[in-house]
């Protein structure tokens, strides 16, 4: 039988074709090797990629483990911070409460030294006036307006001149006179600041009203229009005679406001 490939010798293939050997135990081996190729890169990436991603982590960790450090070491100034912030409140609070107890106790030394002061003033006049005349006489009446309309507060002081300043007894009487539409019109202030319409005497140097030398709140009755102020003392036993004064209501109001608004400003200097 002739030889296959005889048959094809001196015969050209047609055109651009070309005759490849087929071999099948190459084509294995080569497949294998790209296998391989692909599983060793594979096995190398993997391996590589461990490594570096534990390096990384340990980096992380390390990182981390400083952050918590530092996380605790902040923590521990900032709770130190805080034990000295309130160490420095307290203090500065007890400086504060020290030092506004000793302005208080200031101001509550002057405000005395000021009431004595007029105290001093008040009794140096009972007993060493500047008319020496003798004689009961209305020493002070003061009058001021109240916080609300028609609202008014007034103190006075009794007194009398005499050389064995004897007891004297007698009745009080203090009326204002006004117009209430049109028409005349007098009210008792005692009675208006709850009190009895004569108010007895009692005294051997000087008589206040009310006790405590403070002030007597009243309310004038609406449509009231306050003229004349007619504080009326009748003596019934003493060297003193009877005594009747006449004050006019405005007047009164307005000098009173300014001595108590130039008191307040001299006791606010001090202070």
């Amino acid at each position: 039988m002739p030889d296959p490939r005889s048959i094809f010798q001196g015969v050209k293939p047609p055109g651009n074709m070309k005759v490849v050997r087929h071999d099948p135990v190459r084509e294995r081996k080569i497949k294998l090797i790209v296998v391989a190729a692909f599983i060793l890169v594979t096995v190398i990436s993997y391996y590589l990629g461990g490594r570096i991603s534990d390096t990384e982590a340990a980096k992380l960790r390390r990182e981390n483990s400083d952050l918590r450090s530092q996380a605790q070491n902040l923590e521990g100034e900032r709770e130190t911070l805080k034990q000295k912030l309130v160490i420095l409140e307290r203090t500065s609070k007890v400086d504060r409460e020290a030092a506004n107890s000793v302005r208080t106790v200031i101001r509550e030394l002057e405000d005395e030294k000021a009431q004595l002061g007029k105290d001093l003033s008040f009794y140096k006049s009972i007993l060493a006036p500047e008319d020496s005349g003798e004689g009961i006489r209305l020493h002070a009446f003061d009058l001021l307006p109240g916080e609300e309309k028609n609202q008014y507060r007034f103190r006075m002081v009794v007194s009398q001149v005499a050389r064995d300043n004897p007891f004297l007894k007698g009745t009080l009487n203090v009326t204002v006179k006004g117009t209430k539409e049109g028409q005349k019109d007098s009210l008792s202030l005692l009675e208006l600041a709850g009190m009895e319409k004569s108010k007895a005497l009692g005294f051997r140097y000087f008589q206040s009203f009310p006790d405590n030398r403070d002030y007597l709140n009243l309310t004038l009755p609406e449509g009231f229009k306050p003229e004349k102020v007619m504080v009326s003392i009748k003596v019934k036993n003493g060297a003193a005679r009877s005594l009747t004064s006449v004050l006019d209501w405005q007047e009164e109001l307005e000098a009173d406001m300014k001595k108590e608004l130039t008191d307040s400003e001299v006791v606010s200097e001090s202070n």
